[in-house]
């Protein structure tokens, strides 16, 4: 199958079903965009762009990339993102790794919270959401597979583009590096905002899975992040923890240092119904303190 593309006196390419050549004596590579796609499960267009050798917004580009679509080769997951559709796999029906996906949709994304023990592969249950921080418009994006939640950084010492790059670290997925938080931000990041990790309960679930952390590197990100009560909650954790998790007794008196002067409510704990932390000055969930609940 192919289709030309032409000005008022000249046609300029013939394009057939992914590869393409110009119409002179300049011979061009056919086997162009096969290679791209088995080494890019997902890509945006200006990536597809270099790999032919053209700028970003070339019409030659939007029509190879319509003519792929048409073909079934690729599947758009959003505008200038899209994900290579396996060799016999059918593209309706067919859904890209969304992990790997939900990364390419802004270029400053990070995975974080939830999302990020789930890569890190420490999450208790997996979610169909995909949490990506980044500078951009927070808000959510439906995709084929999977919703997308970009949430604004959190609170940082170094301000708010620090929090993009501080304690990120890449991992491998499907041979492409996904940028995502380190395991100590990660955990940071969850007791600053425990509802993103689905609640007390399941955060808790999760950290059984985790059996090592980097204290130190914690303790910073911890105290980046200047939530007290967060604090007395994850001193908690790491003091029941300490054995398991060779945590220094200084660390946990450094954490001390940082924990609220007073009683206060953490984790989503609620007058009448939470406990205290004895040590940590923060009332939670009871269940937190007792582990009552499935799996202990």
């Amino acid at each position: 199958m192919i289709f030309v593309i032409y000005n008022d006196r000249h046609i300029l390419y013939i394009v057939y079903s992914g590869y393409y050549e110009l119409n002179d004596d300049t011979a061009m590579p056919r086997l162009i965009s096969a290679p791209f796609f088995s080494e890019h499960p997902v890509f945006r267009r200006a990536e597809y762009a270099a790999a032919v050798g053209r700028q970003p917004g070339d019409k030659v580009v939007t029509a190879m990339l319509a003519q792929h679509l048409k073909a079934g080769n690729i599947q758009r997951i959003a505008r200038e993102v899209f994900a290579s559709v396996p060799q016999h796999a059918k593209a309706r029906g067919w859904t890209a790794d969304r992990f790997l996906a939900a990364s390419r949709l802004r270029p400053d994304g990070v995975v974080a919270y939830h999302s990020a023990l789930e890569l890190h592969g420490y999450a208790y249950s997996e979610w169909n959401e995909v949490q990506v921080v980044t500078a951009g418009e927070p808000g959510t994006y439906k995709a084929t597979g999977f919703v997308c939640r970009f949430v604004n950084p959190p609170r940082g010492s170094s301000g708010p583009q620090s929090t993009l790059v501080d304690g990120v670290t890449t991992v491998d997925r499907l041979g492409l590096d996904v940028r995502v938080t380190t395991v100590e931000r990660t955990i940071a990041d969850l007791f600053d905002r425990h509802e993103l990790a689905g609640g007390a309960e399941e955060l808790f679930n999760s950290l059984d899975l985790v059996m090592r952390v980097d204290a130190d590197a914690l303790v910073q990100h911890t105290r980046a992040r200047g939530n007290a009560a967060a604090t007395g909650a994850l001193g908690f954790w790491l003091e029941r923890e300490r054995e398991q998790l060779a945590v220094p007794e200084r660390v946990l008196g450094e954490l001390r240092t940082l924990a609220p002067a007073g009683l206060r409510y953490a984790l989503g704990a609620k007058p009448g119904s939470g406990k205290t932390a004895k040590g940590w000055n923060v009332i939670l969930p009871a269940d937190v303190v007792e582990r009552r609940f499935e799996g202990l």
